[in-house]
Protein backbone atom coordinates (compact mmCIF):
# COMPACT_ATOMS: atom_id res chain seq x y z
CA UNK A 1 0.00 0.00 0.00
CA UNK A 2 1.36 3.40 -0.90
CA UNK A 3 1.99 5.73 1.99
CA UNK A 4 -0.34 8.68 2.12
CA UNK A 5 0.97 11.87 3.73
CA UNK A 6 -1.74 13.58 5.74
CA UNK A 7 -1.73 16.78 7.72
CA UNK A 8 -3.14 15.98 11.13
CA UNK A 9 -2.76 19.55 12.37
CA UNK A 10 -2.17 22.72 10.42
CA UNK A 11 -1.21 25.94 12.12
CA UNK A 12 -1.49 29.43 10.75
CA UNK A 13 -3.86 30.59 8.07
CA UNK A 14 -4.54 28.43 5.03
CA UNK A 15 -4.25 30.00 1.60
CA UNK A 16 -7.07 27.97 0.04
CA UNK A 17 -9.50 25.24 1.02
CA UNK A 18 -11.69 23.00 -1.08
CA UNK A 19 -13.55 19.71 -0.68
CA UNK A 20 -12.57 16.64 -2.68
CA UNK A 21 -12.91 12.88 -2.64
CA UNK A 22 -9.68 11.01 -1.89
CA UNK A 23 -9.45 7.26 -2.54
CA UNK A 24 -7.59 5.28 0.13
CA UNK A 25 -7.50 1.49 -0.19
CA UNK A 26 -10.00 1.97 -3.00
CA UNK A 27 -12.60 3.68 -0.82
CA UNK A 28 -13.73 7.23 -1.59
CA UNK A 29 -13.45 9.46 1.48
CA UNK A 30 -14.42 13.13 1.85
CA UNK A 31 -11.36 15.33 2.35
CA UNK A 32 -10.60 19.01 2.66
CA UNK A 33 -7.58 20.23 0.71
CA UNK A 34 -5.50 22.92 2.32
CA UNK A 35 -2.65 24.87 0.70
CA UNK A 36 0.17 25.84 3.04
CA UNK A 37 3.64 27.05 2.08
CA UNK A 38 3.13 25.85 -1.49
CA UNK A 39 2.18 22.31 -0.42
CA UNK A 40 -1.23 20.62 -0.68
CA UNK A 41 -2.44 18.71 2.38
CA UNK A 42 -5.53 16.52 2.72
CA UNK A 43 -7.47 16.59 5.97
CA UNK A 44 -9.47 13.40 6.55
CA UNK A 45 -11.47 12.08 9.47
CA UNK A 46 -9.50 9.68 11.67
CA UNK A 47 -12.67 7.56 11.98
CA UNK A 48 -12.89 7.25 8.17
CA UNK A 49 -9.21 6.30 7.92
CA UNK A 50 -9.60 3.63 10.58
CA UNK A 51 -12.77 2.27 8.94
CA UNK A 52 -11.01 1.68 5.60
CA UNK A 53 -7.93 0.10 7.16
CA UNK A 54 -5.53 3.02 6.71
CA UNK A 55 -5.06 3.37 10.47
CA UNK A 56 -4.59 0.34 12.69
CA UNK A 57 -3.25 -0.20 16.18
CA UNK A 58 0.51 0.23 16.21
CA UNK A 59 0.44 1.71 12.73
CA UNK A 60 0.66 -1.70 11.04
CA UNK A 61 -1.04 -1.82 7.63
CA UNK A 62 -3.38 -4.80 7.21
CA UNK A 63 -2.96 -7.19 4.29
CA UNK A 64 -5.71 -6.30 1.84
CA UNK A 65 -6.85 -8.69 -0.88
CA UNK A 66 -10.12 -6.86 -1.53
CA UNK A 67 -11.20 -3.25 -1.41
CA UNK A 68 -13.50 -2.91 1.58
CA UNK A 69 -16.28 -0.52 2.50
CA UNK A 70 -19.69 -0.13 4.09
CA UNK A 71 -23.17 0.53 2.73
CA UNK A 72 -22.94 3.93 1.02
CA UNK A 73 -19.20 3.73 0.30
CA UNK A 74 -17.73 4.01 -3.20
CA UNK A 75 -14.90 1.59 -4.06
CA UNK A 76 -12.45 2.17 -6.94
CA UNK A 77 -10.34 -0.50 -8.69
CA UNK A 78 -8.45 1.79 -11.06
CA UNK A 79 -10.98 1.45 -13.89
CA UNK A 80 -14.49 1.78 -12.46
CA UNK A 81 -16.14 2.63 -9.17
CA UNK A 82 -18.93 0.75 -7.42
CA UNK A 83 -21.12 2.32 -4.76
CA UNK A 84 -23.33 0.11 -2.63
CA UNK A 85 -26.36 2.40 -2.49
CA UNK A 86 -28.58 0.18 -0.32
CA UNK A 87 -29.81 -3.30 0.38
CA UNK A 88 -32.90 -4.44 -1.51
CA UNK A 89 -34.60 -7.28 0.36
CA UNK A 90 -38.24 -8.16 -0.34
CA UNK A 91 -40.50 -11.15 -1.01
CA UNK A 92 -37.80 -13.83 -0.64
CA UNK A 93 -35.37 -11.90 -2.82
CA UNK A 94 -32.19 -10.61 -1.24
CA UNK A 95 -30.10 -8.16 -3.20
CA UNK A 96 -28.53 -4.74 -3.42
CA UNK A 97 -28.64 -1.55 -5.47
CA UNK A 98 -25.24 -0.73 -6.99
CA UNK A 99 -24.12 2.43 -8.79
CA UNK A 100 -21.36 1.56 -11.28
CA UNK A 101 -19.34 4.43 -12.80
CA UNK A 102 -16.74 4.43 -15.57
CA UNK A 103 -13.71 6.23 -14.10
CA UNK A 104 -11.48 5.48 -17.11
CA UNK A 105 -10.93 7.40 -20.34
CA UNK A 106 -12.25 4.56 -22.52
CA UNK A 107 -15.66 3.09 -23.23
CA UNK A 108 -16.30 0.02 -21.07
CA UNK A 109 -18.41 -2.88 -22.33
CA UNK A 110 -20.36 -5.27 -20.12
CA UNK A 111 -17.89 -8.12 -20.79
CA UNK A 112 -15.14 -5.95 -19.24
CA UNK A 113 -17.05 -5.49 -15.99
CA UNK A 114 -18.52 -7.91 -13.50
CA UNK A 115 -21.66 -9.97 -14.18
CA UNK A 116 -24.53 -10.57 -11.73
CA UNK A 117 -23.04 -14.03 -11.05
CA UNK A 118 -19.76 -12.34 -9.98
CA UNK A 119 -21.67 -10.73 -7.10
CA UNK A 120 -22.33 -12.82 -3.98
CA UNK A 121 -24.04 -12.37 -0.65
CA UNK A 122 -22.12 -13.98 2.23
CA UNK A 123 -22.64 -14.68 5.93
CA UNK A 124 -20.15 -14.71 8.78
CA UNK A 125 -20.02 -18.53 8.67
CA UNK A 126 -18.73 -18.53 5.06
CA UNK A 127 -22.08 -19.37 3.47
CA UNK A 128 -22.47 -17.54 0.15
CA UNK A 129 -24.92 -17.34 -2.74
CA UNK A 130 -24.50 -15.72 -6.15
CA UNK A 131 -26.87 -12.92 -7.11
CA UNK A 132 -27.37 -14.39 -10.57
CA UNK A 133 -30.62 -12.45 -11.18
CA UNK A 134 -31.19 -8.73 -11.66
CA UNK A 135 -34.05 -6.24 -11.90
CA UNK A 136 -34.49 -3.47 -14.50
CA UNK A 137 -31.83 -4.70 -16.92
CA UNK A 138 -28.03 -4.85 -16.86
CA UNK A 139 -25.68 -2.47 -18.62
CA UNK A 140 -24.25 -3.02 -22.12
CA UNK A 141 -21.65 -0.26 -22.17
CA UNK A 142 -20.47 2.74 -20.14
CA UNK A 143 -18.95 5.85 -21.66
CA UNK A 144 -16.19 7.65 -19.72
CA UNK A 145 -17.65 9.61 -16.82
CA UNK A 146 -21.08 7.95 -16.99
CA UNK A 147 -22.77 5.64 -14.51
CA UNK A 148 -25.60 3.16 -14.27
CA UNK A 149 -27.60 1.74 -11.38
CA UNK A 150 -28.11 -2.04 -11.28
CA UNK A 151 -29.93 -4.32 -8.85
CA UNK A 152 -28.58 -7.89 -8.61
CA UNK A 153 -30.41 -10.29 -6.29
CA UNK A 154 -30.68 -13.92 -5.22
CA UNK A 155 -33.80 -15.97 -4.52
CA UNK A 156 -33.07 -17.47 -1.12
CA UNK A 157 -34.69 -17.99 2.26
CA UNK A 158 -31.46 -17.12 4.09
CA UNK A 159 -31.58 -13.52 5.30
CA UNK A 160 -28.63 -13.04 7.66
CA UNK A 161 -26.24 -11.74 4.99
CA UNK A 162 -23.37 -9.68 6.39
CA UNK A 163 -21.17 -9.10 3.32
CA UNK A 164 -21.46 -8.38 -0.39
CA UNK A 165 -18.60 -9.73 -2.52
CA UNK A 166 -17.76 -8.59 -6.05
CA UNK A 167 -15.25 -10.91 -7.73
CA UNK A 168 -14.84 -10.16 -11.47
CA UNK A 169 -14.18 -13.34 -13.45
CA UNK A 170 -10.90 -14.13 -15.23
CA UNK A 171 -12.25 -13.22 -18.68
CA UNK A 172 -13.36 -9.75 -17.54
CA UNK A 173 -9.93 -9.12 -16.02
CA UNK A 174 -8.24 -10.30 -19.22
CA UNK A 175 -10.38 -7.89 -21.29
CA UNK A 176 -9.37 -4.96 -19.06
CA UNK A 177 -5.69 -5.89 -19.26
CA UNK A 178 -5.79 -6.32 -23.05
CA UNK A 179 -7.42 -2.88 -23.33
CA UNK A 180 -4.43 -1.56 -21.33
CA UNK A 181 -6.71 -0.09 -18.68
CA UNK A 182 -5.08 0.78 -15.32
CA UNK A 183 -6.61 -2.04 -13.25
CA UNK A 184 -5.34 -1.87 -9.67
CA UNK A 185 -3.46 -4.78 -8.14
CA UNK A 186 -6.33 -5.17 -5.70
CA UNK A 187 -9.54 -5.21 -7.73
CA UNK A 188 -11.96 -7.45 -5.81
CA UNK A 189 -14.53 -5.58 -3.73
CA UNK A 190 -16.22 -6.39 -0.45
CA UNK A 191 -18.93 -4.42 1.33
CA UNK A 192 -19.84 -4.91 4.99
CA UNK A 193 -23.64 -4.97 5.08
CA UNK A 194 -23.67 -4.34 8.84
CA UNK A 195 -22.14 -0.85 8.69
CA UNK A 196 -23.22 2.34 6.96
CA UNK A 197 -21.11 5.25 5.74
CA UNK A 198 -21.57 8.26 8.03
Amino acid sequence: MKRVMLAALLTGSALAQSSQTVFINGVGLPATTVQKNGQTYYQLSAADLKRVGALTAGGVAPKIDALRGCVGDTLFNGVYTVQLVRRADEDGQHGVVLKVSNASKQKLYNFMLFNPSDVSLATTNAQAVETSNYDNGWFTELLPGTNVTVQPYANTTVSNWTRLLIRPDAQSLKELQEAKLPLAKVYNMEFDLTCTKK
